[in-house]
Protein backbone atom coordinates (compact mmCIF):
# COMPACT_ATOMS: atom_id res chain seq x y z
CA UNK A 1 0.00 0.00 0.00
CA UNK A 2 1.79 3.38 -0.72
CA UNK A 3 2.26 5.73 1.82
CA UNK A 4 0.48 9.34 2.06
CA UNK A 5 4.14 10.99 0.61
CA UNK A 6 4.29 8.64 -2.28
CA UNK A 7 0.32 8.81 -3.24
CA UNK A 8 0.74 12.68 -3.42
CA UNK A 9 3.63 12.27 -5.95
CA UNK A 10 3.05 13.55 -9.70
CA UNK A 11 5.49 12.11 -11.84
CA UNK A 12 5.79 12.97 -15.68
CA UNK A 13 7.64 12.52 -18.47
CA UNK A 14 9.23 14.96 -21.43
CA UNK A 15 11.61 15.05 -24.68
CA UNK A 16 13.04 17.70 -26.26
CA UNK A 17 14.75 18.05 -29.30
CA UNK A 18 17.22 21.14 -29.32
CA UNK A 19 17.56 22.13 -33.15
CA UNK A 20 14.33 21.56 -34.25
CA UNK A 21 12.44 23.05 -30.62
CA UNK A 22 10.20 20.57 -30.47
CA UNK A 23 8.50 18.90 -26.98
CA UNK A 24 6.14 15.72 -26.04
CA UNK A 25 4.24 15.68 -22.52
CA UNK A 26 3.35 12.86 -20.95
CA UNK A 27 0.17 13.33 -19.26
CA UNK A 28 1.59 13.29 -15.68
CA UNK A 29 4.18 17.01 -17.23
CA UNK A 30 0.37 18.26 -18.28
CA UNK A 31 -1.11 17.47 -14.36
CA UNK A 32 1.78 18.72 -12.98
CA UNK A 33 1.04 22.12 -14.45
CA UNK A 34 -2.23 22.54 -13.84
CA UNK A 35 -3.95 21.28 -17.16
CA UNK A 36 -5.57 18.66 -19.16
CA UNK A 37 -3.48 16.56 -21.02
CA UNK A 38 -3.36 17.90 -24.81
CA UNK A 39 -4.90 21.06 -24.05
CA UNK A 40 -1.96 22.90 -25.20
CA UNK A 41 0.74 22.28 -27.34
CA UNK A 42 3.92 21.53 -25.26
CA UNK A 43 6.82 24.48 -26.09
CA UNK A 44 9.70 25.79 -24.23
CA UNK A 45 8.02 29.31 -24.11
CA UNK A 46 5.39 27.58 -22.20
CA UNK A 47 7.32 25.67 -19.59
CA UNK A 48 9.11 29.00 -19.22
CA UNK A 49 6.34 30.75 -18.23
CA UNK A 50 5.79 28.18 -15.61
CA UNK A 51 8.68 28.69 -13.70
CA UNK A 52 9.50 30.85 -10.76
CA UNK A 53 11.11 33.97 -12.27
CA UNK A 54 14.04 33.77 -9.68
CA UNK A 55 14.50 30.08 -10.32
CA UNK A 56 14.20 30.54 -14.44
CA UNK A 57 17.99 30.93 -15.06
CA UNK A 58 19.11 27.95 -13.79
CA UNK A 59 16.60 25.43 -15.00
CA UNK A 60 16.68 27.17 -18.81
CA UNK A 61 20.29 26.92 -18.28
CA UNK A 62 20.32 22.90 -17.56
CA UNK A 63 18.32 22.50 -20.19
CA UNK A 64 20.16 24.41 -22.68
CA UNK A 65 23.69 23.40 -21.58
CA UNK A 66 22.27 19.60 -21.79
CA UNK A 67 20.63 20.06 -25.56
CA UNK A 68 24.58 21.18 -26.22
CA UNK A 69 26.73 18.94 -24.69
CA UNK A 70 23.85 16.17 -23.85
CA UNK A 71 25.55 15.73 -19.66
CA UNK A 72 22.94 14.93 -17.36
CA UNK A 73 21.40 16.97 -14.96
CA UNK A 74 19.27 17.68 -11.88
CA UNK A 75 17.86 20.72 -10.59
CA UNK A 76 15.10 21.59 -7.68
CA UNK A 77 12.81 24.74 -9.23
CA UNK A 78 9.34 26.29 -8.04
CA UNK A 79 6.61 25.72 -10.43
CA UNK A 80 3.45 28.33 -10.74
CA UNK A 81 0.56 25.98 -12.40
CA UNK A 82 -2.48 27.17 -14.23
CA UNK A 83 -4.43 28.27 -11.24
CA UNK A 84 -1.09 29.92 -9.79
CA UNK A 85 -0.46 27.24 -6.84
CA UNK A 86 3.32 27.08 -6.14
CA UNK A 87 4.27 23.48 -6.54
CA UNK A 88 7.81 22.42 -5.91
CA UNK A 89 9.30 20.26 -8.49
CA UNK A 90 12.87 18.26 -9.64
CA UNK A 91 13.73 18.06 -13.07
CA UNK A 92 16.07 15.58 -14.26
CA UNK A 93 17.47 14.44 -18.25
CA UNK A 94 19.87 13.53 -20.22
CA UNK A 95 20.39 14.15 -23.69
CA UNK A 96 21.21 11.35 -26.27
CA UNK A 97 22.09 11.98 -30.73
CA UNK A 98 20.17 9.86 -33.01
CA UNK A 99 21.67 8.44 -36.32
CA UNK A 100 21.12 11.74 -38.44
CA UNK A 101 22.84 13.94 -35.61
CA UNK A 102 20.13 15.56 -34.01
CA UNK A 103 20.26 16.02 -30.06
CA UNK A 104 17.35 14.93 -27.87
CA UNK A 105 16.78 15.46 -24.49
CA UNK A 106 14.63 13.26 -22.19
CA UNK A 107 13.80 13.42 -18.54
CA UNK A 108 11.32 13.13 -16.04
CA UNK A 109 9.48 15.83 -13.86
CA UNK A 110 8.39 15.38 -10.12
CA UNK A 111 5.88 17.01 -8.24
CA UNK A 112 7.78 16.65 -4.86
CA UNK A 113 5.24 19.74 -2.81
CA UNK A 114 4.20 17.58 0.14
CA UNK A 115 6.22 15.37 3.15
CA UNK A 116 8.59 14.31 -0.12
CA UNK A 117 9.44 18.03 -0.93
CA UNK A 118 10.45 18.18 3.14
CA UNK A 119 12.14 15.18 3.49
CA UNK A 120 14.41 15.79 0.09
CA UNK A 121 15.23 19.60 1.08
CA UNK A 122 16.57 18.05 4.80
CA UNK A 123 18.80 15.23 3.42
CA UNK A 124 20.17 16.99 0.72
CA UNK A 125 20.49 20.51 2.91
CA UNK A 126 21.00 18.86 6.46
CA UNK A 127 25.41 19.45 6.56
CA UNK A 128 24.62 23.28 5.00
CA UNK A 129 21.57 24.42 8.05
CA UNK A 130 23.75 22.41 10.53
CA UNK A 131 27.33 24.72 9.53
CA UNK A 132 24.77 27.68 9.37
CA UNK A 133 23.49 27.01 13.06
CA UNK A 134 26.39 26.29 14.38
CA UNK A 135 29.14 28.54 13.27
CA UNK A 136 28.89 32.42 13.52
CA UNK A 137 31.50 32.86 10.65
CA UNK A 138 28.70 31.87 7.67
CA UNK A 139 26.40 34.78 8.39
CA UNK A 140 29.59 37.01 8.91
CA UNK A 141 30.30 36.04 4.87
CA UNK A 142 26.77 36.20 4.11
CA UNK A 143 26.74 40.15 5.69
CA UNK A 144 29.43 40.73 3.47
CA UNK A 145 27.96 39.94 0.45
CA UNK A 146 25.19 41.49 1.59
CA UNK A 147 26.61 44.60 2.26
CA UNK A 148 28.53 44.55 -1.17
CA UNK A 149 25.98 42.92 -3.45
CA UNK A 150 22.82 44.67 -2.16
CA UNK A 151 20.99 41.47 -2.41
CA UNK A 152 19.16 39.55 0.86
CA UNK A 153 20.33 36.41 3.60
CA UNK A 154 19.04 33.81 0.92
CA UNK A 155 20.57 35.08 -1.92
CA UNK A 156 24.15 35.21 -0.29
CA UNK A 157 23.95 32.35 1.16
CA UNK A 158 23.29 30.79 -2.12
CA UNK A 159 26.09 32.64 -3.51
CA UNK A 160 28.35 31.08 -0.79
CA UNK A 161 26.64 27.25 -1.60
CA UNK A 162 27.35 27.70 -5.33
CA UNK A 163 30.85 28.68 -4.35
CA UNK A 164 31.35 25.84 -2.49
CA UNK A 165 29.89 23.36 -4.98
CA UNK A 166 31.84 24.94 -7.97
CA UNK A 167 34.73 24.52 -6.24
CA UNK A 168 34.32 21.60 -3.80
CA UNK A 169 35.43 23.50 -1.17
CA UNK A 170 33.21 23.01 2.25
CA UNK A 171 30.81 25.97 3.23
CA UNK A 172 32.67 26.52 6.39
CA UNK A 173 36.05 26.60 5.25
CA UNK A 174 34.87 29.26 2.42
CA UNK A 175 32.78 31.24 4.90
CA UNK A 176 36.17 31.41 6.75
CA UNK A 177 38.03 32.40 3.71
CA UNK A 178 36.05 35.40 2.64
CA UNK A 179 35.69 36.72 6.16
CA UNK A 180 39.63 36.31 6.83
CA UNK A 181 39.93 38.26 3.14
CA UNK A 182 37.71 40.86 4.11
CA UNK A 183 39.12 41.41 7.31
CA UNK A 184 42.80 42.05 5.93
CA UNK A 185 41.73 44.09 3.29
CA UNK A 186 40.47 46.44 6.08
CA UNK A 187 37.15 46.14 4.99
CA UNK A 188 34.35 46.50 1.94
CA UNK A 189 35.92 50.14 0.90
CA UNK A 190 35.08 53.84 2.40
CA UNK A 191 32.57 54.26 0.34
CA UNK A 192 30.75 51.54 1.86
CA UNK A 193 31.81 52.49 5.20
CA UNK A 194 30.42 55.68 4.69
CA UNK A 195 26.84 54.82 3.49
CA UNK A 196 27.01 52.21 6.00
CA UNK A 197 27.49 55.01 8.78
CA UNK A 198 24.59 56.92 7.29
CA UNK A 199 22.00 54.34 7.52
CA UNK A 200 23.16 53.59 10.94
CA UNK A 201 22.44 57.37 12.28
CA UNK A 202 19.63 57.31 10.35
CA UNK A 203 18.19 54.23 11.88
CA UNK A 204 18.51 55.86 15.52
CA UNK A 205 16.87 58.65 14.67
CA UNK A 206 13.23 57.84 16.29
CA UNK A 207 11.16 59.83 14.06
CA UNK A 208 12.57 57.47 11.11
CA UNK A 209 10.09 55.72 9.13
CA UNK A 210 10.19 52.20 7.98
CA UNK A 211 13.15 51.44 5.01
CA UNK A 212 12.07 51.59 1.49
CA UNK A 213 11.23 48.75 -0.27
CA UNK A 214 13.79 46.27 -0.50
CA UNK A 215 15.60 46.43 -4.05
CA UNK A 216 15.16 43.54 -6.34
CA UNK A 217 18.12 41.49 -6.98
CA UNK A 218 20.89 42.51 -9.52
CA UNK A 219 19.85 41.91 -13.12
CA UNK A 220 22.24 42.10 -16.44
CA UNK A 221 20.58 43.61 -19.91
CA UNK A 222 20.28 40.72 -22.48
CA UNK A 223 19.06 41.03 -25.71
CA UNK A 224 19.33 38.53 -28.32
CA UNK A 225 20.20 39.24 -31.90
CA UNK A 226 22.07 38.94 -35.41
CA UNK A 227 25.42 39.18 -37.09
CA UNK A 228 24.71 39.00 -40.25
CA UNK A 229 23.42 35.49 -40.15
CA UNK A 230 25.62 34.76 -36.74
CA UNK A 231 23.78 34.71 -33.42
CA UNK A 232 24.47 37.35 -30.75
CA UNK A 233 23.95 38.40 -27.47
CA UNK A 234 24.23 41.66 -26.10
CA UNK A 235 24.75 42.39 -22.22
CA UNK A 236 24.70 45.46 -20.44
CA UNK A 237 25.40 46.46 -16.85
CA UNK A 238 28.38 44.28 -14.09
CA UNK A 239 29.07 41.29 -14.11
CA UNK A 240 30.22 39.76 -10.75
CA UNK A 241 29.38 36.47 -8.35
CA UNK A 242 25.53 37.97 -8.13
CA UNK A 243 24.51 38.04 -11.65
CA UNK A 244 27.40 35.83 -13.89
CA UNK A 245 25.02 33.14 -13.42
CA UNK A 246 22.60 35.15 -15.99
CA UNK A 247 25.64 35.52 -18.19
CA UNK A 248 26.00 31.66 -18.04
CA UNK A 249 22.33 31.69 -18.82
CA UNK A 250 22.37 33.37 -22.01
CA UNK A 251 25.48 32.00 -23.56
CA UNK A 252 24.41 28.36 -23.38
CA UNK A 253 20.99 29.75 -25.34
CA UNK A 254 22.72 31.54 -27.63
CA UNK A 255 25.09 28.35 -28.64
CA UNK A 256 22.01 26.07 -28.71
CA UNK A 257 20.89 28.48 -32.10
CA UNK A 258 24.58 28.95 -32.84
CA UNK A 259 25.54 25.01 -33.89
CA UNK A 260 23.82 25.62 -37.24
CA UNK A 261 26.29 28.13 -38.27
CA UNK A 262 28.89 27.02 -36.46
CA UNK A 263 30.04 30.66 -34.74
CA UNK A 264 27.97 32.80 -32.33
CA UNK A 265 29.13 36.53 -30.67
CA UNK A 266 29.15 37.62 -27.58
CA UNK A 267 29.06 41.64 -27.39
CA UNK A 268 30.12 42.94 -24.15
CA UNK A 269 30.75 46.53 -24.95
CA UNK A 270 28.22 47.74 -22.37
CA UNK A 271 29.14 45.42 -19.85
CA UNK A 272 30.83 48.00 -16.90
CA UNK A 273 32.67 45.16 -14.43
CA UNK A 274 33.91 41.94 -15.53
CA UNK A 275 36.12 40.33 -12.76
CA UNK A 276 37.37 37.03 -12.45
CA UNK A 277 33.66 35.32 -11.86
CA UNK A 278 32.59 36.68 -15.08
CA UNK A 279 36.06 35.68 -17.01
CA UNK A 280 35.37 32.16 -15.53
CA UNK A 281 31.68 31.98 -16.57
CA UNK A 282 33.24 32.64 -20.41
CA UNK A 283 36.12 30.93 -19.99
CA UNK A 284 33.43 27.78 -19.53
CA UNK A 285 31.02 28.24 -22.23
CA UNK A 286 34.25 28.76 -24.50
CA UNK A 287 35.34 25.16 -23.92
CA UNK A 288 31.62 24.17 -24.72
CA UNK A 289 31.33 25.84 -27.30
CA UNK A 290 34.94 24.31 -28.89
CA UNK A 291 33.75 20.75 -28.12
CA UNK A 292 30.29 21.75 -29.95
CA UNK A 293 32.00 23.10 -33.06
CA UNK A 294 30.75 26.09 -32.50
CA UNK A 295 33.10 29.43 -32.67
CA UNK A 296 32.79 32.19 -29.79
CA UNK A 297 33.82 35.64 -30.54
CA UNK A 298 33.51 38.00 -27.92
CA UNK A 299 33.31 41.83 -28.67
CA UNK A 300 34.90 44.71 -26.38
CA UNK A 301 34.91 48.22 -27.12
CA UNK A 302 38.58 49.88 -27.91
CA UNK A 303 40.85 50.59 -24.75
CA UNK A 304 38.20 48.72 -22.61
CA UNK A 305 39.77 47.63 -19.03
CA UNK A 306 37.98 44.49 -18.62
CA UNK A 307 41.77 42.85 -18.80
CA UNK A 308 39.99 39.90 -21.07
CA UNK A 309 42.41 40.48 -24.13
CA UNK A 310 44.26 37.03 -24.94
CA UNK A 311 43.38 35.52 -21.76
CA UNK A 312 42.75 31.96 -21.49
CA UNK A 313 42.67 31.93 -25.08
CA UNK A 314 39.35 33.39 -25.47
CA UNK A 315 38.66 35.24 -29.22
CA UNK A 316 38.31 38.94 -28.30
CA UNK A 317 38.09 41.76 -30.78
CA UNK A 318 37.28 45.20 -30.24
CA UNK A 319 34.95 47.19 -32.21
CA UNK A 320 33.63 50.79 -31.34
CA UNK A 321 30.03 51.05 -30.01
CA UNK A 322 28.56 53.69 -32.29
CA UNK A 323 28.99 51.09 -35.78
CA UNK A 324 25.64 49.75 -35.02
CA UNK A 325 26.51 45.85 -35.01
CA UNK A 326 24.57 45.08 -31.88
CA UNK A 327 21.53 45.13 -34.00
CA UNK A 328 22.19 44.30 -37.88
CA UNK A 329 25.84 43.24 -37.59
CA UNK A 330 27.48 44.96 -40.67
CA UNK A 331 30.76 45.97 -38.71
CA UNK A 332 31.40 42.96 -36.27
CA UNK A 333 33.90 39.99 -38.14
CA UNK A 334 32.82 37.03 -37.66
CA UNK A 335 35.11 34.85 -39.48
Amino acid sequence: MPTPTAARAEVGRFSYTAPTGRWTWSDGMFVIHGMSPGDVVPTLALMSRHIHPEDRGQVLDALGRCGVDGEPFGCHYRLLDLGGAERSVTLTGAGATDDGGLRTVTGFLVDITAAQRDAVAHRVNEELTQALRSHAVIDQAKGAFMLGYGIDSDSAFELLRWGSQQRNVRLLTLAERIVAAVEVGGGLGSDTRQRLDDFFFASLDESAGEPAAQRTSPTLGITFDTAGDVPLVKVEGPVDLATAHQLTAAVTQLMIAAREVGAMVVDLRDVTHLGSVGVSALTAAHRRSASAGVRMRIVLSPGTSLGLAGAHGLDVISAPADDGASTNGRAIPTS
